[in-house]
Parts: C-alpha cells; sequence; structure tokens
C-alpha cells in the first residue's frame, strides 16, 4: 500500500472508523509523510457505479438563476463568487463542468454569458441532462476524453476527493486544456484544522475504544481527505500556476440548519457546526473547504 499524494510507503490507521458497503470492509488509512488520508481498497468500478446512480443526483434548481450570489445547500462557494472569478482572469473561451452533477452550474453559467458544457460519470443521467439542456454539450466519461474537443477552462466542483487515482485523472485531465487553460476547483479539505473536524476526530477515537469492532455503514465516496498542505503540493506538483486559493468552513458534513437536524444528536451537531463556522473566521487558514485556480 503506499499513498496516492505522495507514493510514501509509510502508512497507518486513520481515525476515520472502517464502513461496510457492497459486501465490502473499506478502511482508512493515514499517510505518515504527506498527512493523507485515503481509503482502502480503492473501490472497484462495480462499486462506482453502485455509489452513483442516477438517483444519487438531485434535480435542476432554475431558482438561484437571478441570484447567483445564493449558496445553494451543499454548495462551497456561490456561482457567484466563481462568476466574479471568472471575470477577474477575462475568461471569455469554452469552459467544461467535470462532474457537472444535476448541472445547476452549468445552467447558471450559461445563463451569466459563459459557455459551458458537462461531463458526468452515469451514462443514464448524461442521456437525461442531454434531453434538459440541449443547448450544451453534455459527454460521458468516455465520450469526453475520447473526443478531439479541447477547453480552456475545467472546473471540478466536490469531484477531485472522489478520484479513485488523483494524479492520472488530473494529468488525464490537463490533456484537454488549451495552452494556457486554467482548472477551477471547488471541494472539502477535511483534514485541515477546523473545530469541528476535531470533535469528530474526538467521538470516532471515544467511539472505537468503546467498541473496538466498530464499522460504519455509509457508502465511501470520498477517495481522499486532505487539508491545505498537502492540496496545495498537489496542484504545485502538476506544474500548475496558483492564480486563486481560498479556505472557509461550510457545515457539512453537520446539518445546514436547525430545523433540519434530526433528534438531540443532529442539534448538537448543528451547533458545533456554527461554532466552528465561527471559530474559522478568526483565522483565515482555518476551515474544511477550499476554492483554487490554477493555470497551466
Amino acid at each position: 500500500m503506499e499513498c496516492l499524494f505522495c507514493k510514501s510507503k509509510k502508512i497507518s490507521s486513520s481515525f476515520l472508523p472502517s464502513t461496510s458497503f457492497n459486501n465490502k470492509l473499506f478502511d482508512y488509512e493515514k499517510c505518515n509523510q504527506c498527512n493523507l488520508h485515503f481509503i482502502h481498497p480503492i473501490p472497484t468500478q462495480g462499486d462506482l457505479l453502485e455509489m452513483y446512480p442516477t438517483s444519487y443526483q438531485a434535480g435542476i434548481d432554475p431558482t438561484i438563476l437571478d441570484n447567483p450570489y445564493k449558496k445553494l445547500i451543499g454548495l462551497r462557494y456561490s456561482y457567484g463568487y466563481q462568476f466574479d472569478l471568472l471575470k477577474e482572469i477575462k475568461f471569455t473561451g469554452k469552459m467544461v463542468d467535470f462532474g457537472c452533477g444535476a448541472a445547476n452550474f452549468l445552467i447558471n453559467c450559461n445563463h451569466a454569458g459563459f459557455s459551458c458544457d458537462g461531463v458526468e460519470f452515469n451514462p443514464k443521467h448524461v442521456e437525461v441532462l442531454k434531453e434538459e439542456i440541449p443547448k450544451s454539450n453534455i459527454y460521458t466519461v468516455e465520450d469526453f476524453f475520447r473526443s478531439d474537443e479541447k477547453f480552456d477552462i475545467i472546473r471540478l466542483s466536490n469531484v477531485f476527493e472522489h478520484f479513485t487515482d488523483p494524479k492520472q485523472m488530473m494529468n488525464q485531465l490537463k490533456t484537454k486544456l488549451n495552452s494556457g487553460g486554467y482548472f477551477l476547483i471547488e471541494g472539502p479539505i477535511e483534514m485541515n484544522f477546523n473545530l469541528a473536524k476535531q470533535f469528530r476526530k474526538v467521538y470516532f477515537s471515544l467511539r472505537k475504544r468503546l467498541n473496538n469492532s466498530y464499522v460504519a455503514r455509509h457508502t465511501p465516496t470520498h477517495i481522499v481527505f486532505t487539508n491545505k498542505e498537502n492540496q496545495l503540493t498537489f496542484f504545485k506538483d502538476l506544474n500548475l500556476e496558483q492564480v486563486h486559493f481560498n479556505i472557509s468552513e461550510a457545515e457539512w458534513p453537520f446539518p445546514s440548519s436547525f430545523a433540519s437536524a434530526s433528534g438531540t444528536i443532529g442539534k448538537i451537531n448543528y451547533i458545533i457546526a456554527q461554532i466552528s463556522i465561527l471559530v474559522s473566521g478568526w483565522n483565515k487558514n482555518f476551515g474544511n473547504t477550499f476554492i483554487y485556480i490554477g493555470k497551466t
């Protein structure tokens, strides 16, 4: 076993509990060299199809069109924030949203005057999107890499952490960029310092002490769990020039509102998340989510 980032074989167990999924046991490991946490074994194609059925994606929400600065639940940064970044780099070319999900960003991007296509993992979901958004090209992953089309920006939103081989995939994506093209990437940095993470670490440690055979039952969609340092080092190793980088704190994975929190534990988790957001506001290096623009 070796680290998915730095290839070090100095590996130990993560504080994250093992999880049972698709009749398999998945463990979480930690690289003692770069501090990346990652899943083991790596999910197979069959596992991935079970993880991402068509029902994995929510429906399109057209209400955001007239207010791009409204941050949708589950969104790391508002579309308006991202559109402003595109304007700062004077972007006027062609963009693709790799892992476009329900295609909310794609629709809003086209509405805002930017040209954007989409890529999705599940072929059945791609067919649905093609019917709903006929003005944009929607590709399966396989068709995307087979096509001759190249882009000026590739956007990855809550996608990077799902890559089973991050280096191989990012290098492959680089081949789809025009010279001087950009990556716009947002997602979690779950192992970066934040109060909510410290709480989860103590909670899981206590849970393991009380029950050494404790196994979770969640779907292991996240393959890598990064922090600020190893995430930026990864991008630097890809020979990307950093244009923009920002860290903030999001409620995720805790409830986004008190009303949506289930039971006493859910309410407590919501309160912890809100305190964590407040604490992270005191230090620009604290937080569990990032946005990055890198130029090739």
